[in-house]
């Protein structure tokens, strides 16, 4: 995977554009993904467990909360449409 980290106040239509850091599983580290906003230092990390052969449903937490990935795609995909 790609590594997208843009740099802060960069905009796309007069909103700023996010950055995006991604991190591998390594040891007992989650794999991750951390958000910032593109103006300030505010973020938002999601940790994700990449997929296993045996198990269907693994977790994905955002923002502290866990939550399987069928009930992330049923909350978020409706905002996205």
């Amino acid at each position: 995977m790609k590594k997208y980290n843009h740099k802060m106040n960069q905009y796309q239509d007069s909103i700023p554009m996010p950055r995006f850091y991604h991190r591998k599983a390594q040891g007992k580290k989650s794999a991750r993904y951390l958000i910032k906003c593109g103006d300030c230092n505010e973020s938002l990390e999601i940790y994700y467990e990449p997929k296993n052969k045996d198990a269907e449903m693994y977790g994905i937490e955002i923002g502290g909360v866990l939550a399987s990935k069928k009930d992330w795609r049923r909350i978020l995909l409706p905002l996205l449409k």
